[in-house]
């Protein structure tokens, strides 16, 4: 026993001894934010003012230097993000992690970044002098210069990553994931592709309507191929595919957000006041890294992915900008017609034609290299052999994307959007932009406000359903020319004075609806109902509070036309304190309600016994994970006559007041089960949690503790503007997926009222105090200050660092 208990002492000292050195070698790899420091290539020195949340202030002489300064103290900030983000979009993950990442490898080197990358690469450098190309190659050498000679990142020591330099062709191979990450056409095809076939157009127009809240669509100033059953379960395994690639990324995707603008008539400063908040996939670091540069004739605080110069979201004294998804419909999918004698062959109306055929060299961790073979059509790559398990197909399918037929204008275009100062300027930067579709709201201090629906628009066919697999055979299918910018969606200084944006659809500009996966109206009509009246005293605090605001407009009308239907004598006595509990729900999400819980338990349950029975369980899970959910949601629940009501596995034909009924009671026993038989004590905030997942956060026992920031109980749910989202399924549980990556409103008319939150925070260091000091404040709606003033900065600085020549 003695011995014993000596071997347990020894071990344990072991443990805390290797503990303690691990924790100080770890901290031993912070950034130093009180420095001296030699960055060569600058021509005179440069301040950076690290302020009370860890944001950068960058004071510099000149562009160049300014921006060889951002990319030094971004890489300082976020090395192993920008890493990862560049592998993940080239399809290098594997060398890290072995065959784990291989599939996602597989689809990306399928997907071609690297290639479009060139292109665009090669139109910038026709003329490097151009300022955009100038600002980007600075940022490279500051963000180079910290790989040579600054600190590791503690994440590079773990994987065993050799940090190189970073390329022109790695920031447009970010901007092209970007680009990927916005585009919601895989899932929502694939599901209308397969209920098409093995059902018809009477249940795929009850479940996949094109917009069905004609009522709230966003103002403006005006100015297929019959799929069989087979290829459509092809498609959508292919997109069960890209849709588990998504899910377990180690970096967001983008999927939605809220934006509004109020102007100078309607604000207690005389000045327009922009709200935003971007709505992303959660991880950590969090998606923007906040940033403020000033020299000479430029000023800016603005927000930046990882590994891109210039920022996404914007502003300065005079102006400012917020994006949100346009959610048009960008990208189609094409059957190719195959050559049965030559493999590399697909027809193209009359004649047989060639495939592009390049090989890749997927190197992989412990394991032999992986040679993929890559084909593209004149449409696009094609996706057959980009996914491991799919079965066999005659035919390839490929990929037209908008992104793809142009070079990348997203340097050009936010750098402009940087410096312009009015309305006019804004325009122009924004008319630049090919994809991703994006809605820029604008606002500046003359009193102008404005919103653009940004990109490429392709002009298709009258037949063409873009809902479904088109044909590329015989070119009836395919594009036939581009809407003129004039003819995008946009608005200036609407006689009401608001305008909004939340991902629902623009109306017509005169060319026809545009073609996109739109969300519901449910925010769009909660933004109306709090912002669109007669108040004229709106300031940054009052719009606080739209912001968070977490009612449902949609879901309580729901409720009222459908609990009448449910046959309350069929129900379990224990299911009637639940049916009156909903009954009477107002559409709030707070932590301690109760009904949220129920309503989506019961929302699940309802999909489950409606729809299953023809989908089959794989079909269903896509679909739960694909907007057509969210969209249609209201439409089919008050369509009485849908066919989907009848269970087509039993011999009589069920009703929506016998589905509805039958749900009920399952989903509150189900609850029963779960929470207790307590139902008032059924909190959403049980069940619906946020935490913030880093990439070596899976690490057994230390990785969840040491990396990941959370959980924390979070009000909110789907489609409420303050939406924290999540996927539905059978387990009650609602892990929160995505949500506002920031919570950003900017008073023009009071320099002191620009605020925002981070998720988590600025650093990307575990043991950093920036790394998550802003988690709890952003969980529970809180904000803090988006410093300007320089006598500010200095006085709340928590360091200062000089970068010399």
């Amino acid at each position: 026993m003695r011995l014993l208990r000596n071997l347990i002492i020894g071990l344990s000292l072991l443990v805390l001894i290797a503990g303690l050195v691990g924790y100080f070698w770890m901290r031993s790899s912070r950034p130093d934010y009180n420095a001296e420091l030699r960055l060569p290539g600058l021509s005179k020195p440069v301040e950076v003012f690290f302020d009370d949340h860890a944001v950068p202030h960058i004071y510099a002489s000149n562009e160049r230097d300014l921006f060889m300064a951002l990319g030094y103290v971004h890489a300082q900030d976020r090395l192993f993000q920008m890493e990862m983000i560049r592998r993940l979009a080239d399809g290098r993950l594997s060398e890290i992690f072995g065959e784990k990442t291989l599939s996602t490898d597989r689809f990306f080197r399928t997907m071609g970044f690297r290639q479009h990358a060139r292109t665009s690469v090669a139109n910038l450098m026709q003329d490097s002098t151009r300022p955009h190309v100038q600002a980007a190659l600075a940022y490279l050498r500051g963000v180079n210069h910290y790989v040579a000679h600054g600190k590791k990142p503690v994440e590079f020591s773990v994987l065993g990553i050799e940090g190189t330099p970073f390329s022109m062709e790695d920031i447009e191979v970010i901007i092209s994931y970007m680009g990927y990450t916005f585009t919601g056409a895989f899932k929502a095809e694939a599901v209308a592709t397969t209920i098409a076939s093995r059902w018809g157009t009477d249940y795929l127009k009850d479940i996949f309507s094109n917009w069905p809240d004609s009522s709230w669509k966003i103002p403006v100033q005006p100015g297929g191929l019959q799929a069989d059953s087979t290829l459509a379960m092809v498609f959508l395994e292919m997109a069960d595919k890209a849709g588990d690639l998504g899910r377990n990324l180690p970096y967001p995707t983008y999927n939605g957000s809220n934006g509004w603008v109020v102007s100078g008539k309607k604000t207690k400063s005389g000045k327009p006041i922009l709200a935003n908040d971007t709505h992303i996939a959660f991880a950590q670091p969090s998606v923007w890294y906040e940033a403020h540069l000033e020299c000479p004739g430029f000023s800016i605080y603005g927000n930046f992915l990882a590994g891109t110069p210039v920022p996404a979201l914007g502003h300065h004294d005079a102006a400012g900008w917020g994006i949100t998804m346009f959610e048009n419909d960008d990208m189609d999918f094409y059957r190719e017609k195959l050559n049965p004698e030559n493999a590399n062959q697909v027809w193209n109306k009359d004649h047989w034609e060639d495939l592009q055929v390049r090989k890749e060299i997927i190197k992989v961790k412990g394991g032999e290299d992986v040679v993929l073979e890559v084909k593209r059509s004149r449409h696009g790559p094609i996706l057959n052999g980009a996914f491991d398990g799919i079965r066999e197909y005659t035919d390839p399918i490929s990929m037209w994307w908008i992104h793809d037929q142009f070079p990348s204008t997203h340097l050009q275009a936010f750098y402009k959007l940087s410096h312009a100062d009015r309305v006019s300027e804004a325009r122009n930067a924004v008319s630049l932009l090919t994809s991703p579709g994006l809605n820029i709201m604008w606002a500046d201090t003359t009193g102008d406000i404005a919103w653009w629906a940004a990109g490429k628009l392709p002009i298709r066919p009258a037949h063409v359903n873009p809902n479904l697999i088109l044909d590329g055979a015989s070119g009836a299918d395919d594009p036939t020319g581009w809407l003129p910018f004039d003819m995008n969606p946009q608005i200036l200084n609407p006689a009401r004075g608001v305008l909004y944006t939340a991902n629902n659809q623009p109306e017509d500009m005169g060319s026809g609806p545009i073609a996109g996966y739109y969300v519901p109206s449910n925010r769009a009509r909660r933004i109306e109902a709090l912002i669109f009246n007669d108040r004229n005293d709106w300031t940054e605090a009052s719009m606080r509070e739209v912001i968070n605001d977490h009612t449902s407009s949609t879901f309580p009308e729901i409720i009222l036309q459908i609990m009448p239907l449910i046959d309350t004598t069929k129900l379990r006595p224990e299911a009637m304190g639940p049916f009156h509990a909903l009954s009477a729900w107002d559409g709030t999400h707070e932590l301690t309600d109760v009904e949220p819980t129920i309503f989506y338990k019961y929302l699940y349950t309802i999909y489950r016994d409606a729809v299953r029975d023809e989908l089959g369980h794989e079909a269903f899970k896509s679909f739960l994970q694909s907007l057509t959910l969210k969209r249609n949601t209201r439409s089919l629940l008050l369509n009485d006559s849908s066919r989907w009501w009848d269970n087509t596995l039993t011999p009589q034909r069920e009703t929506r007041a016998q589905i509805l009924t039958k749900a009920f009671d399952e989903a509150a026993c189900r609850l029963e089960n779960q929470l207790g038989d307590e139902m008032e004590e059924w909190y959403w905030e049980l069940v619906h949690k946020l935490e913030h997942k880093h990439p070596l956060g899976a690490i057994p026992v230390i990785g969840p503790i040491l990396f990941n920031v959370g959980p924390y109980d979070v009000p909110g749910g789907q489609e409420t503007i303050n939406n924290l989202d999540f996927s539905l399924d059978s387990t009650g549980e609602y892990q929160v997926s995505s949500g506002p990556a920031l919570r950003r409103i900017i008073d023009f008319g009071r320099s002191s009222d620009r605020f925002s939150v981070n998720p988590t925070g600025q650093s990307g260091h575990p043991l950093s105090p920036y790394y998550d000091d802003q988690a709890e404040l952003f969980a529970t709606g809180g904000k803090r200050r988006e410093w300007l003033d320089r006598k500010d900065i200095e006085r709340v600085k928590i360091g200062r660092t000089v970068l010399k020549p």
